[in-house]
């Protein structure tokens, strides 16, 4: 068990024990090291859409494509709606050659006389966005319902990219029991690399992300008994993220707390309601 990793920080003057990975291929060969697999692997089909670890590991690995449907298809509204909010701002250029003659300048003798429209950058151009999602989820919620409110993520993701925003993504998953508190936290996608969606669904809407990998991650931190992080154990009770505070996110989505939030009921609506508070549109 490598408890060397677990680092002590401390937030709002509590102790926080925090395993965290520069990224998602650092996360993954770390659970590969786990030396006594608990509920990583023994999670049954219904909790986790996996068979067992090895079949997490290799969709998150080599790739999980099973949602693409579905948010292009919450993507297509997106851009409708999307397109009804941007009134793309333009400046008049003139000089010697362009696309269109200014007659009056043209009458006046002036050779600058031809225009042409150009885009002016938007503001939102070459912005970077932290966004801190917690992908933890009590053991009530349903495999399927983590799943769906994945799609939602992605679909967030993938319009603030065809925005022209950066994205710096974090996954972060945090339980407390007693007085001890530990939590998870990994780099999904860094802010300077291309994005490719594809790339994040496993991490952002797959339930095996949390009741496998992140579990994995507690069997191994340096508080796994405190945590009950064992076969048959509670893994501790999934509070909000504690990192994301220190680190000044600039969007957090927080953890499943209710079945009638925006996100889910109207997730459309709850995309614009984002991009919008953040000034994008």
């Amino acid at each position: 068990m490598n408890t060397e990793h677990t680092q002590r920080i401390t937030v709002d003057g509590r102790t926080v024990h925090m395993d965290k990975f520069e990224s998602f291929g650092e996360m993954l060969a770390y659970c590969k090291t786990n030396p006594e697999f608990g509920m990583s692997e023994h999670g049954d089909y219904s909790f986790t859409h996996t068979a067992d670890f090895a079949e997490a590991y290799n969709l998150a690995k080599n790739g999980w494509h099973d949602v693409r449907a579905e948010v292009e298809q919450m993507l297509d509204t997106l851009t409708e709606r999307l397109a009804e909010r941007l009134d793309l701002a333009h400046v008049t250029n003139y000089g010697v050659s362009g696309a269109i003659v200014d007659m009056g300048r043209f009458m006046m003798g002036d050779p600058e006389c031809m225009m042409e429209f150009v885009q002016e950058p938007a503001e939102r151009m070459g912005k970077v966005v932290r966004l801190f999602v917690d992908y933890g989820a009590s053991a009530s919620y349903e495999a399927e319902f983590i799943r769906k409110r994945g799609v939602v993520i992605l679909a967030l993701v993938d319009t603030l990219n065809r925005l022209g925003v950066s994205c710096e993504i974090w996954g972060e998953t945090a339980v407390r029991n007693g007085d001890t508190i530990h939590t998870t936290v990994t780099r999904l996608h860094d802010a300077t690399e291309p994005m490719d969606i594809d790339t994040l669904m496993f991490a952002l809407a797959h339930p095996s992300m949390l009741r496998r990998m992140a579990f994995c991650v507690r069997e191994m931190s340096s508080v796994a008994k405190k945590i009950g992080a064992r076969r048959g154990g509670s893994y501790g009770s999934t509070i909000h993220t504690e990192y994301a505070k220190a680190y000044g996110a600039d969007v957090r989505m927080e953890r499943l707390e209710s079945r009638n939030h925006t996100c889910m009921t109207d997730p459309v609506e709850w995309v614009m309601q984002t991009v919008s508070g953040m000034g994008l549109v």
